[in-house]
């Protein structure tokens, strides 16, 4: 009888992954998405062929969904009570729970720039998904 073996232990999972903002880890998130891509074009010359490629800039985006509680809590912090007007800040991403083999994930430079609400019949929570500009993603260890 064949078994496969564990071989790299335990995948991460949500419950291994934290979130901190300002300072705090926010325990009200449903979700975190963010992803790096980068516009590569083949360029032409004679015939029909790519003779080269082009590389284009590099573009970051994300967003955050979280319960409304959570974001009213932000909303109350922000100066003027407006999120928009809160400097850039990083957002450190942890996976795992031992924090000496922990990989780590920030978001840098993050700044919130646009909110809404939408709400059904029916609904047993309230989420909001947050879109974030990002200057830069840093992969750690």
């Amino acid at each position: 009888m064949a078994t496969t073996a564990l071989i790299n232990g335990i995948s991460y999972s949500w419950a291994d992954t934290k979130l901190v903002l300002f300072g705090v880890p926010v325990v009200g998130i449903t979700k975190i998405s963010y992803k790096r891509k980068q516009n590569k074009t083949n360029n032409y010359g004679f015939g029909m062929e790519p003779v080269a490629r082009g590389y284009g800039n590099i573009e970051y985006e994300g967003s955050l969904e979280v319960y409304q509680e959570e974001w009213r809590r932000i909303i109350l912090a922000s100066p003027n009570k407006d999120p928009f007007q809160i400097p850039m800040f990083d957002i450190p991403v942890l996976f795992g729970n031992n924090p000496l083999t922990a990989s780590k994930d920030i978001l840098r430079a993050v700044e919130f720039n646009e909110e809404g609400f939408d709400a059904s019949q029916g609904d047993t929570k309230l989420s909001i998904t947050i879109p974030l500009i990002i200057g830069k993603i840093d992969h750690l260890q």
